[in-house]
């Protein structure tokens, strides 16, 4: 159990402050399916305002540190997909910007949590789209890193959650947790948040977006990720002057 000697206030951090030996965890989702409220019951902060609207109140990715146990988290607040104000594409290139700016100085991830709330069935085209998404971002040497976490489970019975996460596991996150991720319940409390935390331990790992973008310096539209979505190249100044004097010629 946390408490005021172990557990310290978040705030939020500039990517720059990132250290390589924080531990780093990237929390996903749909909107409203309860992100921002993970975190804030890990670092203790109160919710935010409008938190429960469609339309995500992230638009960018937001780093939050928080002192716990003497070890630096991070976690990273992204953009909910599915919401009102950004297209898929744009959720994904928020994401893929940070995991490469940061990969460039060495930041690996101790995990990747994707929130599920348990009132939502999972079924629709942004769900499997987001789980193919989750794992095409991870890649296979990273799967272990993934936690599928049902959120609002303090919502339901137990018997309730029993057959909707039965569900999950043999439709939506039945190929994820096969490679190796593992699935998880939040019932709303500080104490069972850490406790998803604790069982990630501390070895990190690189994704492999983070490998397509860096390593193999891929653009974005050609990761296996951006062709999922069907990302479109956007035109440099030097592709449209070749186009228009190929044209001219």
């Amino acid at each position: 159990m946390s408490s005021p000697s172990t557990l310290r206030a978040r705030s939020l951090v500039p990517t720059s402050a990132i250290k390589p030996d924080d531990v780093v965890i990237l929390v996903m989702g749909k909107t409203g399916s309860g992100m921002s409220n993970f975190i804030n019951k890990l670092t203790g902060m109160p919710p935010e305002d409008g938190a429960e609207r469609l339309s995500s109140c992230t638009k960018e990715v937001y780093a939050y540190k928080c002192d716990h146990n003497g070890q630096r988290f991070i976690f990273l607040d992204t953009p909910g997909f599915n919401n009102q104000t950004m297209p898929q594409s744009e959720v994904f290139r928020a994401i893929a910007r940070w995991l490469k700016k940061t990969y460039r100085r060495s930041i690996k991830l101790t995990g990747v949590i994707y929130t599920q709330s348990i009132t939502d069935n999972g079924s629709s085209a942004t769900d499997v789209q987001s789980s193919h998404l989750l794992g095409r971002l991870c890649g296979n040497e990273a799967f272990d890193r993934i936690r599928l976490v049902m959120t609002m489970c303090d919502e339901v019975e137990a018997s309730e959650a029993d057959k909707v996460e039965g569900a999950l596991q043999r439709t939506q996150w039945q190929s994820l947790i096969q490679d190796g991720a593992r699935p998880e319940r939040f019932d709303n409390t500080m104490e069972n948040g850490w406790e998803i935390v604790r069982r990630l331990g501390n070895r990190k790992k690189t994704l492999f977006l983070q490998k397509e973008l860096v390593d193999m310096r891929k653009a974005l539209e050609d990761t296996t990720a951006g062709k999922l979505l069907g990302l479109k190249k956007t035109a440099t100044i030097r592709g449209r002057l070749k186009q228009w004097f190929d044209c001219s010629s």
